[in-house]
């Protein structure tokens, strides 16, 4: 893409995991912001971004729901076109580091009893020390090491929509 792409992710730790991630495969063109899905703001924001031509791309986590339910409901909720797009991550961001580390129960559901579970160990077992989420940039950074988060879905998504004109 051409232009600046407006990134909102709802994982407060995540923005300058994804800088870095995005940078490091040539990628400069994206703002990235926390913001809450279920805010005013978000709605707000968003739309000032759209309004000044970029596209927008909304992160979010499934959690307990469906992919496709949580995604038609930040649309619906939101009034979005398909000028957005939105990445659901099942079930949760931590999924993405989870895959790309080759742990196991990273897809189930809820987010403590899988994929937290799952890094929790790992920290346990490589750190020496427990998972907290405000360890997120680190874990994402260390999960991308040989561009392992290219071959997770949510995250191949994201780059083919940032590279894709």
């Amino acid at each position: 893409m051409q232009g600046k792409v407006f990134i909102v992710v709802e994982d407060v730790y995540a923005p300058p995991a994804l800088r870095h991630i995005l940078r490091k495969r040539g990628i400069h063109n994206a703002i990235i912001n926390h913001l809450g899905i279920c805010s005013k703001k978000m709605e707000r924001v968003v739309r000032a971004h759209l309004r000044e031509g970029r596209h927008v791309v909304i992160i979010a986590d499934a959690e307990q729901e469906h992919v496709k339910n949580k995604e038609k409901w930040i649309r619906e909720s939101h009034k979005l076109g398909n000028n957005v797009t939105i990445i659901v991550i099942d079930p949760c961001i931590e999924a993405l580091a989870c895959e790309a580390l080759g742990l196991k129960g990273c897809r189930e559901k809820p987010c403590n009893n899988g994929p937290i579970r799952a890094i929790d160990t790992y920290f346990r077992r490589e750190k020496s020390r427990e998972y907290k989420k405000r360890l997120l940039p680190l874990l994402l950074k260390e999960a991308d090491k040989d561009n392992k988060l290219d071959q997770v879905p949510e995250f191949k998504k994201l780059i083919k929509t940032l590279k894709d004109p």
